[in-house]
């Protein structure tokens, strides 16, 4: 059916621990996240489902911020690395540390509703053909609107994008298949990593969930959209305290990587030709409050046709290994490519 009645906990009796092992990790790879822990850990530990363990990777953090959940939360486990390897290093670590059923990942910048995880939990339970799930993330400066509603692909701009960012929740209220999640917050099967692989470290930051969204739809797995598990986050915190082209640049390189790598012939194809027109767009454009901005735009076309140069070819290298391994029907992958959502 479409959509159907939002998963609540009403629908279900929370499952039980299944011996020592804890159901669920929850993996959080912090870099010098002083300011945003407290809260993040204040509201997992105050969660309804309490089946879980929490780990903390560290990526080398500057500031008191282990010290202090050692001191804090001394249940915690922590993972200390010994430099900033970017997001998709420390959440592998996390996920290789883990044994639980469900592996889920979510960002230090974020603030759960009590339900949350009780929620996701829940979901995946009734629905064992869904292999992954995304909640609704909602922006916590203005909780009303959405960070995600699970994720999309943007074919004409060769990116990944947030289904429904800025849009009001109630739009996005009832559960839906989605092509994927962002990884800032979704729960994963745990045998999902040993049939897709892990991240792929080659993405410091940006785009990493995108690629791990595509080979999991190559792999012929499903994600659903949950919005009854609820949260906020603080959107770029961690990306704001690094240089600005640096980023702009990772962005750029790891987008061009995920194309060359994992999308179909066809779609690459149909993605290239119009990228003309979206240099041209994104250099010159339309509306005059931009306009200021021009000469810094013009300056910024050699470096990012190398970004996304040096990108594509890293993913095209890795593309035969990745398609070797597809067991979804190529109509089916373009379907959720082009669509993003559907029925459950």
């Amino acid at each position: 059916m479409q959509g159907g009645a939002p998963l609540s906990l009403a629908a279900a009796e929370l499952p039980e621990a299944a011996g020592d092992r804890p159901r669920v990790s929850v993996v959080i790879p912090n870099w010098n996240g002083l300011k945003q822990l407290p809260e993040c850990l204040e509201t997992l530990f105050a969660q309804s489902f309490q089946d879980f363990e929490v780990v903390l990777v560290d990526n080398a953090s500057a500031d008191s911020s282990v010290a202090w959940v050692r001191r804090h939360h001394p249940q915690v486990r922590i993972i200390e690395r010994s430099d900033n390897g970017g997001f998709a290093k420390a959440v592998n670590a996390g996920i290789v540390a883990s044994h639980s059923e469900f592996v889920v990942l979510l960002n230090n910048d974020t603030a759960v509703d009590p339900d949350w995880l009780a929620s996701l939990v829940i979901a995946l339970d009734d629905h064992p053909a869904y292999d992954f799930a995304a909640p609704m993330m909602l922006l916590y400066s203005d909780p009303e609107l959405l960070n995600a509603a699970g994720d999309i692909y943007v074919v004409r701009r060769l990116f990944g994008a947030n289904r429904g960012f800025g849009r009001v929740w109630s739009m996005y209220a009832e559960p839906q298949r989605v092509l994927g999640a962002s990884a800032g917050a979704a729960i994963y099967r745990r045998s999902l990593f040993d049939d897709v692989g892990l991240f792929d470290e080659d993405f410091f930051l940006m785009h990493e969930d995108t690629d791990l969204n595509l080979r999991c739809l190559l792999a012929g797995k499903r994600c659903l959209y949950v919005p009854g598990a609820r949260m906020r986050h603080k959107v770029g915190v961690t990306r704001d305290m690094m240089p600005t082209l640096e980023m702009t640049e990772e962005h750029w390189r790891n987008g061009a990587m995920v194309a060359a790598k994992d999308l179909p012939l066809s779609l690459l194809a149909a993605g290239l030709l119009v990228k003309p027109w979206q240099y041209f767009r994104a250099t010159f454009p339309l509306r005059p409050s931009y306009w200021p901005s021009l000469p810094a735009r013009v300056h910024q076309v050699p470096a990012r046709l190398r970004a996304e140069a040096y990108g594509f070819r890293k993913g095209w290298a890795k593309r035969p290994e990745i398609w070797s391994r597809r067991s979804a029907r190529r109509r089916e992958i373009i379907r959720w490519l082009v669509r993003g959502w559907g029925p459950v």
